[in-house]
């Protein structure tokens, strides 16, 4: 069975962290925050969702989620990972912070730099160095195709792992779940799952990055096992689970087993004894290559994935800005076009990777303007006497749709100066016309 890939992993993690004596205070900054941007909102009257609220912890931004199960709950910017506070002295079995790592955050950043993102970094202050772990789903990618599988194939080591539910056609498996919480098998379909997964892109560039053909089916073989299972092997909190996972797949393919039906008689395969049975070649291969060391510590892979993964795109840049508005209005801050148009032409200029072309001869001459404020500004003045804010050449491949609209309009504005500058709006152009972008351009008459 050399032949059938494998890919190791983690892929979810959920855990608890103890707080310390600086938590009361967070947890009543937390709340004055939400309550604070709620008030503005409804004192202008205007309609508001949890998704327009950010919080910040030590510089930190986290957009609020809603409530439940008497948490706060937040998730950061990146969709790395999502985060719970509660008030202290409520539900006292509980910890006061919950933390769930996202599939976005393992497979692009990695299990270790969320911890430390988390634990380290974001709320060192606030609690102390007990991470008790609450769910764990212990995985292994398998370029193999076990859609010919049933029921009547797997051998449970125990009575209560013994629920079994199927999906898929009379001929063809798409998902298995054997046993019930607190430990359960999931074995599905990973290449249909993507296809309905907002994921989808990221995770097939995980997988090529790791030598898988995302063109042969891919299935996931996943353990899902919570604290009461975990419990077992004297595992309670995060550093023990990552000490110990390999180990716990390992006793979790043992206890339950996809067999090979003809080891037995057909006798012995219709009764529900059937432990004699032999192992199938494929589950000892999967239980005797599970390894998640490349997993924790590959961080070149990681790296690669992480740029090819669209984290953030015009949609995102969309709310954020229309957020960034209102927080605007309700702080009566005057907004106006000339402003914006500035901050844009500094940030463009801070970030435009092209360098003037000094080998053409200049139809201008640079001039600092300054304003009644004193305030300079970097100009050009034209020999037709006309004055012009520079507009500089940029990789329009990297811009988001909105940017690219905006660079479109401001290198037509000057396209008349010079052929250099004519390029560069016919660049701009052609990218915005190759996206299907909307422009309401009117050209210069030459």
């Amino acid at each position: 069975m050399e032949d059938v890939k494998i890919l190791s992993g983690i892929d979810s993690l959920y855990y608890f962290i103890q707080s310390n004596h600086n938590y009361l205070k967070l947890y009543d900054d937390i709340q004055k925050q939400i309550e604070d941007t709620q008030a503005k909102f409804k004192k202008e009257n205007i309609e508001f969702e949890n998704s327009d609220i950010n919080i910040t912890i030590d510089n930190t931004s986290l957009n609020y989620r809603g409530k439940a199960e008497g948490f706060h709950w937040f998730r950061d910017l990146n969709n790395f990972y999502k985060v719970g506070f509660k008030k202290s002295g409520t539900n006292k079995m509980l910890q006061d912070i919950r933390v769930q790592l996202q599939g976005v955050g393992i497979y692009t950043v990695g299990i270790k730099n969320l911890l430390i993102m988390i634990n380290d970094e974001l709320l060192q202050n606030y609690s102390t160095t007990y991470y008790p772990v609450t769910r764990a789903d212990l995985n292994c990618f398998v370029q193999y195709d076990f859609s010919f599988i049933t029921r009547d194939m797997f051998v449970t080591r125990k009575r209560q792992y013994a629920t079994i539910s199927e999906i898929g056609s009379a001929n063809t498996l798409q998902t298995i779940y054997i046993g019930k919480e607190p430990f359960k098998l999931r074995l599905y379909n990973k290449t249909l799952e993507m296809q309905k997964s907002q994921k989808e892109e990221m995770m097939k560039n995980y997988f090529t990055q790791n030598g898988f053909d995302i063109n042969k089916t891919i299935f996931n073989v996943e353990f899902q096992l919570n604290r009461q299972h975990l419990r077992h092997f004297e595992i309670d909190s995060v550093d023990n689970l990552l000490c110990n996972a390999e180990n716990v797949f390992k006793v979790s393919m043992d206890d339950i087993r996809l067999i090979q039906k003809d080891s037995i008689s057909n006798k012995t395969a219709k009764s529900t004894n059937k432990n004699r049975a032999k192992t199938d070649e494929v589950w000892e291969h999967i239980k005797n290559e599970y390894s998640i060391t490349e997993f924790l510590q590959n961080k070149q892979v990681l790296k690669r994935t992480k740029r090819k993964v669209s984290l953030y795109d015009d949609i995102k840049f969309h709310d954020e800005y229309r957020l960034l508005l209102k927080k605007a209005f309700i702080h009566s801050v005057d907004i106006s076009n000339e402003l914006l148009n500035k901050y844009y032409d500094e940030v463009n200029n801070i970030y435009s990777k092209s360098k003037k072309d000094t080998t053409v001869q200049k139809s201008y001459r640079d001039v600092e303007y300054y304003d009644k404020d004193n305030n300079k500004t970097n100009m050009r003045w034209l020999n037709n006497g006309e004055l012009i804010t520079p507009v500089q050449a940029i990789s329009v491949n990297t811009l988001g749709d909105y940017a690219l609209l905006d660079y479109v309009k401001e290198t037509q504005k000057v396209s008349h100066v010079s052929q250099r500058h004519m390029d560069i709006y016919d660049i701009a152009k052609r990218e915005a016309v190759k996206r299907g972008l909307p422009m309401d351009i009117k050209e210069n008459n030459l």
